[in-house]
């Protein structure tokens, strides 16, 4: 949230914006003012934070403004993190417009970027890591979030980050190049020149808070803007120990491996650059998001999913259930009326119908596809039990129908082929039955 800048406010205080009885104003900045709400029907304190309809009719930057928010309002309720800030609701209209959010206590990151109340160290890289697991899963549900800063890592009441304010964030399916969004001072080389951006650019980002959290100093000593994206693009910064004595040098590694000019110099992924801050901090790395990962990379080499983006892929990963079932277990029984599908990740299932063996699938195939392709729950036309001890994704065709029309049409393509293959399959058994 942009509630740093102390302009006095222009309009009292609403008592009600939709649904949130507002208490109080909590903070106003150049584009919003956030207030503290209540919403009745769940029980919970907010925070609303209200766009000044000025930011969305500036002639020159209107348009652009008014996409930022949009693209705030279509991540609300689609980013389930535990370092995220939920976001609740949004509205956009003509009279008024806000986004509901959850309501973060502890402040901001900005009052530990100055060297009188710099954080201990290990917090300091505690705090970087959770930054790196949420990112990391934003990135993989296809977010990137372009305005990497302190004021937008807020700190719960225990401490810990939770990032927010997303209006620049860009949906990496729906837009292929991006201007230059950002805070200056925390603005990456290819950010600058106004380049096309990925996940590199927020490892360069949050590069800078984190020297900044370290020294109290910024990487940077311009004379004005044009010096300040000069120095982003051309000059290296001074080396954090030289303006603190007691940093470990694999922390520095750290950092200066983040600020590199070069993307490419910088980490790869934010699971790498997590690992390095995790060994340096003893957490644990085997967390919620390395076991998304490994069942994202399960279903990138399973042929039914060729054609699916990496998007599509984490979409169906939200909505999935995985699940172990022993050796003979019936995932579904001739008759009874289901329309679950199932896709087989290890082991083996046999489909039969009375005492008849149709068919053995492997990892990789499909079960239950008939219900959704019919659209409607039916009898099952046989029974699938487990030869093996299996590992399965279990999927409801009604969620499959909330996913995007991008990702439901590779579904449908995919189910259809899936059939017309067993057509042939069941054509070429006939066809040597009547030889």
């Amino acid at each position: 949230m942009d509630a740093t800048i102390t302009t006095p406010p222009t309009t009292p205080p609403p008592s009600f914006l939709g649904n949130y009885r507002i208490l109080r104003k909590i903070g106003h900045g150049a584009t919003s003012e956030v207030f503290l709400g209540f919403d009745p029907f769940n029980k919970r304190e907010v925070a609303v934070k209200v766009i000044k309809q000025s930011f969305l009719e500036d002639s020159r930057n209107g348009r652009q403004n008014r996409k930022h928010l949009q693209n705030e309002a279509s991540l609300a309720g689609t980013l389930n993190h535990p370092h995220i800030v939920d976001m609740y609701e949004a509205v956009i209209a003509d009279d008024i417009s806000y986004i509901a959010m959850e309501f973060v206590t502890g402040g901001t990151l900005e009052q530990h970027i100055h060297s009188d109340n710099l954080l201990p160290l290990d917090n300091v890289v505690e705090r970087m890591y959770e930054c790196c697991r949420a990112l990391n899963y934003a990135q993989y549900n296809g977010v990137i979030h372009r305005d990497i800063k302190p004021a937008n890592l807020l700190l719960t009441e225990s401490g810990q980050v939770k990032i927010s304010d997303l209006g620049a964030a860009v949906r990496m399916d729906i837009e292929q190049t991006q201007s230059n969004v950002g805070s200056p001072n925390y603005m990456s080389p290819e950010q600058v020149r106004g380049e096309s951006l990925s996940h590199l650019t927020d490892i360069y980002s949050l590069g800078v808070v984190m020297y900044r959290l370290l020294t109290g100093h910024s990487p940077y000593s311009p004379k004005n803007l044009a010096h300040l994206y000069q120095q982003i693009m051309n000059e290296m910064p001074p080396s954090p120990s030289s303006l603190r004595k007691d940093l470990p040098p694999q922390l520095e590694r750290i950092v200066m491996r983040a600020l590199q000019k070069n993307p490419e110099k910088r980490y790869a992924s934010w699971r790498e650059f997590g690992d390095d801050l995790a060994a340096l901090g003893h957490f644990e790395k085997s967390d919620l998001e390395v076991a998304e990962n490994e069942k994202f990379s399960i279903l990138r080499k399973m042929k039914f999913f060729d054609d699916f983006s990496d998007l599509d892929l984490w979409e169906i990963l939200r909505i999935g259930e995985w699940h172990k079932q022993p050796e003979k277990t019936v995932l579904m029984r001739e008759e009874e009326m289901s329309d679950a599908i199932y896709f087989i990740i290890e082991g083996s299932v046999s489909v039969t119908r009375g005492s008849r063996l149709l068919i053995a699938l492997r990892g990789g195939d499909c079960c239950g596809e008939m219900a959704y392709i019919r659209g409607k729950q039916l009898p099952r036309s046989a029974t699938v039990t487990a030869n093996t001890e299996i590992s399965a994704m279990k999927l409801d065709p009604l969620q499959i129908a909330q996913l995007s029309d991008n990702c439901q049409g590779h579904f449908n393509q995919a189910f259809l082929y899936v059939l017309a293959e067993r057509l042939r399959l069941a054509d070429e058994r006939i066809a040597r039955l009547v030889s």
